[in-house]
């Protein structure tokens, strides 16, 4: 590869798509192997940061749009760049962060070179690269949980469907920047289907006033590397639906003028559900029917 001149990935990156598949078909094994993970080389231009000055880096978009590719590969290059990263990772639960932003299949550790993945440690919930930076994992159903630890980065996924119930939302979103605190250059990027809760309104509401840069797009933008069944399947079921638009064009449906009750405010009268009783308290427990030997 080192024969190639020190300008080869400029000049490749010049190319159109369907020229860089054609180029990288005719390398040998071994030089396909290590390009492969170049992902300036392979994301489409939205799933690349934006150029400008931002903090906040609002991806909006359809499902299936390669949002969570975009933020998995933020942050390895956040990892392989600054060893003094402290980087949050925030999902609605934290069976999600796990599940969806590290072991997903466009998580964390699916976009990790051999060379240079983090070390996973489940128990405490912790990312280690080994170049020194740190990947911690927060629930935005605790907001309690991003009081008091400080971060120079941030990795928030679907915060759409974060906990609305007691403005939990918000208050995760707060106490996180409020915690931003380490490094020259603190930034947050969350990735999102859109829907019109509040904390969404709120970033697009900041985008207008240049604190957000934002990103949109739509399923039909990966359509490339989706099954061809299912965009089919998409297109015939859900095409000019609301939800269609919602879920697949990545369209903010908002509140028809005048309307009695909106989005928000059914959002905000969402509580959370009521603890579960232990085995032997009785409460809500079905008696259990008497077995008589002979019946069994």
């Amino acid at each position: 590869m080192a024969a190639m001149g020190a300008d080869w990935l400029g000049d490749l990156l010049k190319l159109a798509p369907e020229a860089r598949l054609d180029w990288y078909a005719s390398l040998s094994k071994g030089d396909a192997h290590a390009i492969a993970r170049y992902w300036p080389l392979w994301a489409r231009a939205e799933q690349m940061p934006p150029t400008s000055d931002w903090h906040t880096w609002l991806i909006c978009a359809g499902r299936g749009f390669g949002k969570t590719r975009a933020g998995a590969e933020w942050v390895r290059m956040l990892a392989r760049t600054d060893r003094h990263a402290r980087i949050a990772l925030v999902g609605a639960s934290l069976a999600e962060v796990r599940s969806v932003m590290i072991e997903g299949e466009s998580g964390i550790l699916a976009v990790s070179p051999p060379d240079y993945a983090p070390q996973w440690e489940p128990s405490l919930r912790r990312l280690s690269w080994p170049g020194g930076a740190r990947g911690y994992c927060y629930s935005a159903a605790e907001p309690e949980s991003l009081r008091g630890p400080q971060h120079s980065h941030a990795w928030c996924d679907e915060i759409a469907k974060w906990d609305n119930a007691g403005e939990r939302a918000t208050a995760a979103w707060d106490n996180l920047q409020m915690g931003l605190r380490l490094g020259e250059h603190p930034r947050v990027a969350a990735t999102t289907t859109p829907r019109a809760v509040p904390l969404v309104r709120r970033l697009l509401e900041e985008a207008e006033t240049g604190d957000v840069a934002v990103t949109r797009g739509t399923t039909w933008d990966n359509e490339d590397n989706l099954p061809t069944r299912f965009v089919d399947r998409m297109r015939r079921q859900f095409a000019s639906t609301t939800l269609g638009r919602q879920e697949l064009d990545g369209e903010l449906l908002r509140d028809i003028e005048g309307a009695l009750w909106t989005r928000a405010m059914l959002e905000m009268c969402r509580i959370p559900p009521p603890p579960l009783q232990g085995r032997g308290s009785g409460v809500g427990q079905r008696p259990r029917p008497t077995v008589s030997p002979a019946s069994s």
